[in-house]
């Protein structure tokens, strides 16, 4: 189990995150995801029109509810969730003291759990169709946008997709949704792997911590962690559990 809020005291805060590259499970283990979900789960999963956008949406919701019961012990299908006002999830109150979120995308899926501070993730595809320029010039920050003039080609649109993972990241731990200005805050990429956050107004850098995760060779992975010291990420893959000697390619440092 996680520990508690006031356990270990002074020391790294622990972060488990849980993924599946969902290109790479199995029918069987699929069939049984969609077993977990809730009745509202299921009915909003046969909404999507394609295969694709099914598999990845049971395999997000599965993927939180068995790490929920691994780190609280409880059964996995009773979890019930409700949403804030801009749509992040949390738990039904009396259940667990975990803050968690969850993120899908076209292959990926991803979910990340704490005790005792917010949590954000978000998951890209590299191959994601968009005009990079056109929406960094809209909702960047200038650091950010004279990092990104910096690269070109296949750099570029990487860079595009790993500041965007990271600021969205950042929107959902704090529940704002894309309703809060995208250019008040942002992340400089520098060197080979520093992460360095430039907090909005009112808001103290040192009191958020970020990694970002390569966890194939065609997406990123974001997590977003309030926290005024540094944190531990434990990565795991599902539906094994089995630990992933997974490291950050760039993370925040206190």
């Amino acid at each position: 189990m996680l520990a508690g809020p006031d356990e270990d005291s002074g020391v790294r805060r622990q972060v488990h995150v849980w993924y599946a590259v969902t290109e790479r499970l199995a029918e069987s283990a699929l069939a049984e995801a969609r077993d977990l979900l809730s009745p509202a789960e299921r009915a909003r999963c046969d909404r999507f029109r394609f295969d694709r956008d099914r598999r990845d949406f049971a395999a997000a919701h599965a993927l939180l509810r068995h790490a929920l019961t691994v780190h609280e012990g409880a059964p996995a299908s009773p979890w019930s969730f409700e949403e804030g006002v801009h749509g992040k999830p949390f738990l039904t109150p009396g259940q667990s003291a975990l803050e968690f979120n969850l993120a899908h995308t076209n292959g990926l899926v991803a979910c990340a759990l704490s005790h005792g501070g917010a949590v954000g993730v978000d998951v890209e595809s590299l191959d994601r169709a968009v005009n990079g320029d056109d929406i960094a010039r809209r909702y960047f920050s200038a650091p950010e946008i004279l990092g990104l003039q910096e690269l070109a080609g296949v750099e570029r649109a990487t860079r595009f997709i790993e500041l965007w993972t990271l600021k969205e990241a950042y929107l959902k731990a704090i529940g704002a949704g894309l309703s809060n200005p995208l250019n008040d805050f942002g992340f400089e990429l520098t060197g080979s792997s520093a992460l360095v956050f430039n907090a909005p107004a009112g808001v103290a850098r040192a009191d958020w911590q970020f990694a970002l995760f390569a966890p194939s060779a065609a997406h990123r992975m974001a997590v977003a962690v309030r926290s005024d010291r540094a944190v531990d990420y434990a990565v795991r893959s599902w539906p094994s559990g089995t630990a992933v000697a997974e490291t950050a390619i760039r993370m925040s440092w206190v």
